[in-house]
């Protein structure tokens, strides 16, 4: 008979898109190279974005551990909100930690990763289980900025600060921001999606005429409210790729097919039009494509990404207004005239590393 397999239980966020693609391009590996390794995921991330991506061994229970940080649109942070929903969460918070530590023992998880809910590892201490945290940043880290503007706030980063001094690990990815409440941290390479088809093949499916460029609208998860789409019908030679809500807006902008494997379609554009996240800006990076990036507010964690998009890719700001209304024919041709960035492309076998590790950890029954 054989053994029962070894359950690793991981904890995403549902802020956003970018971690919940870069966890599931770590779990996709993991039970690729370490198929004796059950894995479940928790996570109030939007099931459509795992359908058709996560592996299909994989369950999602839809369970809100955190909620990252309130946003208007894409661009636009609800910053006090923020503060005053986190701390009407934490009685709450206490109900599910104790609810997810009697889950662990019940299901005889060996192992939590998490990206990166705090409650999740003081859940994982409270039933006595290993737990690593994988991120580029921690809540404490944004909120602290957060606490700069809205003072007043000291019991919702002591919370916070509290359970992540309850991982035992932290792997820490590229872009990234200070981890006061960590105490073991180990560097991993880039965690980014990497394409399936060529820019050529890519272009040849999407039927893009031979002499145009495709720009990529990437603003999913939060939308982008009051964007003037048909404005883009007066850039002659371009075909646009953005969420099906902008489609038709202009004949030369269609919406992406759920089909599509969404590096393929960074892979082959000319640009990506964005704000600074770390699932596009690593997507951009690893698949070689320039970016046209726009301000998204006070969030900390944005200087560090607009860095490493200078340093490794082709990269130019543009102001949220001339964004919203179409108005940036100029700046694309203006990025796409700049030379390439004399940084070399950084290693992006993070999800290798990372998997790794984890099934260390799970064979080792410890950090």
């Amino acid at each position: 008979m054989n053994p029962p397999m070894k359950k690793l239980r991981y904890y995403i966020t549902g802020h956003g898109l970018g971690h919940a693609s870069r966890s599931g391009q770590i779990i996709n590996t993991l039970r690729r190279r370490h198929p004796e390794i059950a894995v479940e995921v928790v996570s109030d991330a939007h099931p459509w974005f795992f359908r058709g991506f996560l592996d299909p061994s994989v369950p999602v229970r839809r369970e809100r551990l955190d909620f990252g940080v309130l946003q208007q649109d894409s661009l636009v942070l609800r910053e006090e909100e923020t503060l005053r929903a986190y701390r009407e969460f934490l009685p709450e918070r206490a109900r599910r930690v104790a609810a997810e530590t009697e889950s662990l023992r019940r299901e005889g998880v060996a192992l939590v990763a998490a990206d990166i809910p705090p409650a999740a590892f003081a859940a994982a201490r409270a039933a006595g289980i290993a737990s690593v945290a994988i991120s580029n940043f921690s809540w404490d880290w944004i909120y602290e900025g957060l606490t700069a503007a809205h003072p007043g706030y000291a019991d919702v980063l002591a919370s916070m600060r509290a359970d992540y001094r309850c991982a035992d690990l932290l792997l820490r990815l590229p872009f990234h921001g200070d981890f006061p409440a960590f105490q073991r941290i180990e560097d991993v390479p880039l965690v980014a999606r990497r394409s399936r088809r060529t820019a050529a093949e890519m272009r040849q499916r999407l039927d893009i005429p031979a002499d145009h460029r495709l720009g990529l609208l990437s603003f999913g998860g939060f939308g982008l409210h009051e964007f003037d789409g048909a404005a883009l019908q007066r850039l002659a030679g371009w075909t646009f790729f953005a969420e099906a809500e902008f489609a038709g807006a202009a004949a030369n902008l269609r919406g992406i097919s759920p089909d599509l494997h969404y590096p393929d379609l960074v892979r082959a554009a000319d640009v990506v039009v964005t704000k600074p996240g770390y699932g596009i800006v690593s997507e951009a990076i690893a698949n070689r494509c320039a970016v046209l990036y726009t301000n998204r507010g006070d969030f900390r964690e944005q200087a560090v990404l607009v860095a490493a998009l200078h340093r490794h890719t082709r990269a130019r700001e543009i102001g949220n207004e001339r964004l919203r209304r179409g108005d940036f024919g100029e700046e694309l041709e203006a990025l796409l005239a700049q030379p390439d960035p004399p940084s070399a492309l950084p290693p992006t076998n993070g999800d290798e590393v990372v998997a790794d590790r984890l099934a260390e950890m799970v064979g080792n029954g410890d950090g």
